[in-house]
């Protein structure tokens, strides 16, 4: 009879153990955060020192950045692997120093179909380090990792820039001051190596028209290194943002510019959302 009662302690201990385990909540859950996508990007020309300064006077919790490696080294800030949508240059990043870089964005960028002209530095493809000295920690960051397959210790050389900048800590209202997103899970794992205090989202599509939902296993695989995932808004639905809140992972959305679908999103309890109009609803002052 004792045998049988210890074996079963053992099961229930063994049990026990295989529930995921919930994780603190790394951000505020009173919360509805405005990311502001690649700057005020509607307005200003995308992940430009002008979009990020826009993005934080309409009041954006953070700003949301997209890094590439330059031929020399250098992180910079662009969504795309080839320059030709943005700016006047053709060719991927990685065949560009910095300084060919700057010199074709610096008179000439891109809006949608419409280009930008002028000299001003704030229209040029900024280096991650020149965000980082200009805003400082007036602004929160969402960096994302692009491509980073491309570039050898992509992720190593990041996670420095966030160190020597004092990043990786909470702001005074107790929001992680600095996170990293990435469709690419095993730069995101990387990244966990190398300092597992960096808050991470996981970013995930679906198909056109498919409901967000993700399997027990792939939930556990998330709670081994992620904070949080970033889905497309058309993919959730109420019970999966529950679903993922009693498993501890908080939920983001990308992107959305319509007001009242920001506000059904944040009825539904999201974290937050992604927006290139940072004023598309309005705060509390």
């Amino acid at each position: 009879m004792k045998r049988l009662l210890i074996i079963s302690l053992v099961v229930l201990l063994m049990a026990g153990c295989s529930i995921s385990k919930e994780k603190s909540a790394v951000f505020p859950e009173d919360e509805f955060f405005l990311i502001g996508h690649r700057g005020a990007s509607a307005y200003v020309p995308e992940n430009t020192l002008a979009s990020f300064a826009l993005a934080e006077d309409l009041g954006a919790d953070y700003i949301e950045l997209d890094i590439h490696e330059t031929k020399d080294g250098k992180l910079v800030v662009m969504h795309d692997k080839d320059v030709s949508r943005t700016t006047e240059g053709h060719g991927n990043i990685e065949t560009f120093t910095l300084d060919e870089l700057k010199s074709l964005s610096i008179v000439e960028r891109k809006k949608d179909k419409e280009t930008v002209l002028g000299p001003s530095e704030s229209m040029a493809v900024p280096t991650l380090q020149e965000v980082f000295d200009q805003f400082g920690d007036s602004l929160n960051y969402v960096v994302e990792l692009k491509n980073p397959s491309r570039y050898p210790n992509i992720e190593k050389k990041l996670v420095q820039q966030l160190e020597e900048n004092d990043l990786i800590q909470k702001d005074k209202k107790g929001r992680p001051r600095a996170v990293i997103h990435s469709f690419s899970e095993k730069a995101l794992q990387r990244v966990h190596k190398i300092n597992p205090d960096i808050p991470l989202l996981q970013l995930i599509s679906f198909d056109e028209g498919e409901e967000a939902e993700l399997s027990k296993k792939k939930i556990t695989k998330l709670l081994s290194y992620a904070d949080g995932i970033g889905v497309s808004y058309e993919a959730l639905t109420p019970p999966f943002v529950n679903y993922m809140h009693e498993k501890g992972l908080a939920v983001f959305a990308y992107t959305v510019n319509d007001p009242e679908v920001a506000l059904r999103l944040q009825a539904m309890g999201l974290n937050g959302i992604h927006t290139d109009k940072p004023d598309l609803v309005e705060r509390e002052k």
